[in-house]
């Protein structure tokens, strides 16, 4: 008979997504995405784009962990995992600094595309908002390879 587990590590509760409201180009999503999985991020995604195979995935990041593709925000929001915490990555000068920001066990994070960024009623449902330093926004691959870093770095510090 099967048991189940009483307790549990704090590794096996977290995981983390990241993903990008209407990329401009398939490039920045295919270069996130190898970050993404060279970093241990359990998913990626978009909502309100398109992506086409790119072949600068040289590590064919493609099979290792899944991508998925929302038509809307409300769609991806209420496909969101159970427990799972919405994180904006945004210039906003409400954003708390990513090197003071505590990342959630269980967390989706979100990017704008560079020359938008969120909406405001995206932002509104976000859990948090955190910011990069610098004073204008980065290419939304190196913004969110650096916010993946960033929790890695925090969580092996624990």
């Amino acid at each position: 008979m099967y048991q189940m587990k009483q307790h549990w590590h704090q590794d096996e509760e977290s995981f983390f997504g990241i993903g990008v409201y209407q990329p401009k180009t398939a490039h920045n999503i295919g270069t996130l995405w190898r970050t993404a999985y060279i970093l241990g991020a359990s998913f990626i995604f978009i909502i309100d784009g398109k992506y086409n195979h790119q072949g600068s995935d040289t590590a064919k990041a493609w099979s290792k962990i899944p991508f998925f593709k929302y038509d809307d925000f409300d769609h991806f929001y209420n496909s969101m995992p159970h427990s799972t915490q919405l994180v904006d990555i945004e210039t906003g000068e409400t954003s708390l600094p990513l090197n003071k920001f505590t990342h959630p066990p269980r967390a989706s994070y979100l990017l704008g595309a560079e020359n938008n960024g969120l909406p405001e009623k995206i932002i509104q449902r976000c859990h948090h908002l955190t910011r990069l330093p610098g004073k204008t926004s980065m290419n939304v691959a190196v913004s969110g390879s650096i916010v993946i870093y960033d929790r890695v770095a925090k969580r092996e510090s624990f």
